[in-house]
């Protein structure tokens, strides 16, 4: 049988990634850090997927097996699994690169001539082409060889909503997600891969069109609802002014990835942006404003998914009043629990607006003006 090593046995690593893989065919191991959650996996082999769609549906994946990152039996299955994926977080890719790189030497060391697939499911930009990085520079010469011709490191979008588990989840081992997944790989097609998978010739367009029609709608949403006092992406959607703030935010954005995509049809596009409204108005997914919000100043950097989509607009020749809102809402953001929004707003008190915009956000002229005056709007109504 085929084997399967996916770093994170989280929500997405158990209800996304592990489960398409198991559907596969694939022996399924889980890394990950917390003794107990692997523990509680290896003796039961076995979890239960809540899907959150127009109704509750559950499936059990069975025959799944779980290891503790970087255990002797974790880097023996680095060595001899066909497929590694991840879904850690990006910042954890460097502790998993570490693993991998004694596994890959071990292989070679073995004489293993087949090709190994590798592929990192985060929310990041090329988060693949990120591990290989870390990778490549623990490796000697010897291993950068073996990689480039037995490993391949496919970069991939991934998109699916991991929702909050109260009143879903039945046991701890439940994986609480939406029914909708996207599972976008920059590659021909893998034999034996997931049936699950859509495989492009350029990934670019997509992870834009996700950051844009889905991040930033999702953010959009989440400061705006932060500033009228609600708590829930659902909630907020119930009100108009936002349903349409997000659907005007979509729209620019979405002549923006048109200009810069000619692949792309505006009517593809603006059917695929109200697809995402209505997963984010989904009554079964209590999703919270604050864990949207959460981190302004990384969300307000340039190509992020708030400037991202304004500056492509802005080259498009479009209108840009919905997105420089937005991005208005996100600096007036403050919850106190959230250092980064602490500090935003410290630094505006300290520097001024336009100062902030021109640090954090990198915009100058028209668009600078066009985000300072909205924000402006924003304190007179909100003072």
């Amino acid at each position: 049988m085929r084997r399967a090593l996916h770093f994170g046995a989280g929500n997405i690593g158990r209800g996304f990634i592990g489960w398409l893989l198991a559907e596969a065919g694939f022996q399924v191991t889980f890394a990950d850090v917390v003794p107990g959650l692997v523990e509680e996996l290896a003796a039961k082999r076995s979890y239960r997927v809540v899907l959150l769609g127009e109704e509750k549906r559950v499936v059990r994946v069975e025959g799944v097996d779980a290891v503790l990152l970087g255990s002797e039996r974790c880097v023996e299955l680095a060595a001899t699994s066909d497929w590694i994926t991840t879904a850690v977080g990006v910042r954890h890719l460097e502790g998993v690169a570490a693993v991998l790189v004694e596994g890959f030497r071990r292989r070679m060391r073995a004489g293993e001539t087949g090709d190994v697939t590798v592929i990192a499911c985060e929310n990041a930009v090329r988060a693949t082409s990120q591990l290989r990085q870390h990778v490549e520079r623990l490796a000697d010469e010897a291993l950068r060889e073996f990689l480039g011709a037995h490993v391949r490191f496919l970069d991939a979008a991934v998109d699916r909503i991991a929702p909050n588990r109260e009143g879903h989840a039945e046991d701890a081992l439940d994986a609480v997600v939406e029914s909708y997944y996207e599972w976008v790989v920059e590659s021909s097609p893998v034999p034996g891969a997931p049936q699950g998978i859509s495989w492009v010739s350029d990934l670019n367009p997509y992870l834009e069109r996700k950051l844009y029609l889905v991040n930033g709608a999702h953010a959009a949403i989440a400061y705006l609802a932060h500033l009228r006092g609600i708590a829930t992406i659902g909630e907020a959607l119930k009100h108009p002014d936002i349903e349409q703030h997000a659907a005007r935010f979509q729209d620019e954005a979405a002549r923006g990835l048109v200009h810069r995509h000619p692949a792309f049809a505006l009517a593809d596009l603006a059917q695929y942006a109200a697809k995402v409204r209505a997963r984010f108005a989904n009554p079964y997914v209590i999703d919270q404003v604050a864990r949207v919000a959460r981190d302004p100043l990384r969300k307000l950097a340039p190509g992020e998914r708030l400037v991202g989509p304004l500056m492509a607009a802005a080259e498009a020749g479009s209108e840009t009043s919905a997105i420089e809102r937005a991005v208005a809402c996100a600096l007036c953001y403050l919850d106190e629990g959230d250092e980064s929004s602490v500090d935003l707003q410290r630094r505006i008190a300290a520097e001024g607006v336009e100062q902030v915009v021109r640090d954090v956000c990198g915009l100058e002229g028209k668009l600078l003006h066009g985000v300072v005056a909205a924000y402006e709007t924003l304190k007179s109504l909100t003072a």
